[in-house]
C-alpha cells in the first residue's frame, strides 16, 4: 500500500497548485506544468520565441472563412477552449466580429488583453507607404485593441501589374519598423513570402521579419521554406494545417482529403486521438505554430487535445512522407499576364508541384 504520508504530500501538492492558479499570474504566463485538461507541458513547450523578443503561443486559433457575426461567438469559445493565439486579418472581413469578441470576454473578466496573442494583416491594397499606417489603425479599432501583437505583410504584392513589384519590400517594410518604434506593433512580419522574397527584404530591413505565416500540412510540407526559415531564426506559422479540401471543391479541384487519409486515420486510433488532433500535433513536431480554423466550439475544444503527447519518430516520418503534395492556396489572384508575378513559379520562386 502506499505510504499515507505519501498521499498526504500529494494532496498538499494538489491544494497549493489550485491556489497558484487561482491567485497567481494567467495560465498563459505560467512557466511551469499545466494541470488544466486541454492544456499543455511547460512554456517553451506551448511558445515559440520570436527574434523580436516576444513569445508567440504555438497553438492559436484562426479565422479565414469566418464571418463577422460568427467570429464574435467563435472567438470566446476559442479562448475559453484554451486558446491564447488569435489571427485574423483585413481581407477575412471579420476584425470587427473578433473585437466584439474580446471586448465582451475583457469586461467579463474572463480574460485579459496580455494575455493574448493577436495578429492582423496588412492587404496588398495597402501596401503604399502613406496607406500603411491608417490601415493598421483600422484593424486596430475594429478589433478595439491599442496594439497588435504580430502584423504581417499579408502577400508580397500590391496587385498592381508592371515588370516589378510596386511599391518595393524596403519601402513597405521601413512604414512596418516604424508601427513597432511607435509601439503600435510588438513583432512584425510577413506571410506567403518564398526565402528569396525574404532575402530581398533583410538585405534592407533594420527589424528582421520575426514570422512568415504560410501553408504548411502534411500535403504540403513547404520543407524548403520552412527549413529556409528555420536557419534565418524566422518563426514559421501554418495556416491550413489541417489542409483546405473544401476551398479546393470550390475551385472545382477533386485532391484527396487529408481528413479522411487511412493512414493519419490509423495513426491517431492507435494513440486514441481524432485526425485534426493528430493532424496538429504533427504541425508542432514540425516546428511550425498551427492556427487552425473552427467556429464550433466542439472543434475548438478537441483542437487543444493537439497538447500533452508526442507521435512516436516512426509516425511523425509516415506523416512527413506522404506522395501528394500540393500548394492549396497557389495566389493565383495576384498573377497577371502583365507581371511582376505571371505563374507559381514567379509568385514563389519554384514550380508548383
Amino acid at each position: 500500500m502506499v505510504d499515507n504520508k505519501i498521499w498526504g504530500m500529494a494532496a498538499i501538492a494538489v491544494a497549493a497548485m489550485i491556489l497558484l492558479v487561482a491567485t497567481g499570474p494567467p495560465l498563459s504566463q505560467l512557466k511551469l506544468s499545466v494541470i488544466l485538461a486541454g492544456t499543455k507541458g511547460s512554456f517553451g513547450d506551448t511558445h515559440a520565441h520570436l527574434s523580436s523578443g516576444h513569445d508567440i503561443p504555438l497553438l492559436g486559433w484562426g479565422s479565414f472563412h469566418a464571418s463577422a457575426e460568427d467570429a464574435v461567438t467563435a472567438v470566446q469559445d476559442a479562448v475559453l477552449a484554451g486558446f491564447r493565439h488569435v489571427d485574423t486579418a483585413k481581407a477575412y472581413g471579420n476584425e470587427e466580429g473578433i473585437g466584439n469578441g474580446l471586448a465582451k470576454l475583457f469586461s467579463e473578466g474572463t480574460a485579459k488583453r496580455e494575455d493574448l496573442f493577436v495578429t492582423s494583416k496588412l492587404w496588398n491594397d495597402d501596401h503604399a507607404p502613406s496607406a500603411v499606417l491608417p490601415a493598421l489603425e483600422t484593424s486596430l479599432s475594429k478589433l478595439q485593441l491599442d496594439y497588435l501583437d504580430l502584423y504581417l505583410i499579408h502577400w508580397p504584392s500590391s496587385l498592381e501589374a508592371g515588370p516589378q513589384v510596386v511599391p518595393p519590400f524596403n519601402e513597405i517594410w521601413a512604414v512596418m519598423e516604424s508601427l513597432v518604434d511607435r509601439g503600435l506593433v510588438r513583432s512584425i512580419g510577413v506571410s506567403n513570402f518564398s526565402p528569396e522574397k525574404l532575402q530581398i527584404l533583410l538585405k534592407t530591413a533594420r527589424i528582421r521579419p520575426a514570422v512568415n505565416q504560410v501553408e504548411v500540412h502534411c500535403h504540403w510540407r513547404n520543407d524548403r521554406t520552412v527549413e529556409w526559415c528555420k536557419k534565418e531564426g524566422i518563426h514559421v506559422t501554418a495556416y491550413a494545417p489541417l489542409s483546405s479540401p473544401q476551398t479546393m471543391c470550390l475551385e472545382h479541384k477533386d485532391v484527396p482529403n487529408l481528413l479522411k487519409d487511412k493512414a493519419v486515420a490509423s495513426i491517431a486510433a492507435k494513440h486514441g486521438k481524432t485526425v485534426a488532433q493528430t493532424l496538429l500535433r504533427w504541425g508542432l513536431q514540425h516546428g511550425t505554430s498551427v492556427i487552425p480554423k473552427s467556429t464550433n466550439p466542439k472543434h475548438s475544444q478537441e483542437n487543444q487535445g493537439a497538447w500533452g503527447w508526442q507521435l512516436p519518430q516512426e509516425d511523425y516520418d509516415t506523416l512527413s512522407s506522404m506522395d501528394f503534395q500540393l500548394r492549396y492556396f497557389d495566389g493565383g489572384f495576384v498573377m497577371n499576364e502583365n507581371g511582376p508575378y505571371r505563374s507559381c513559379e514567379d509568385l514563389w520562386d519554384e514550380p508548383q508541384p
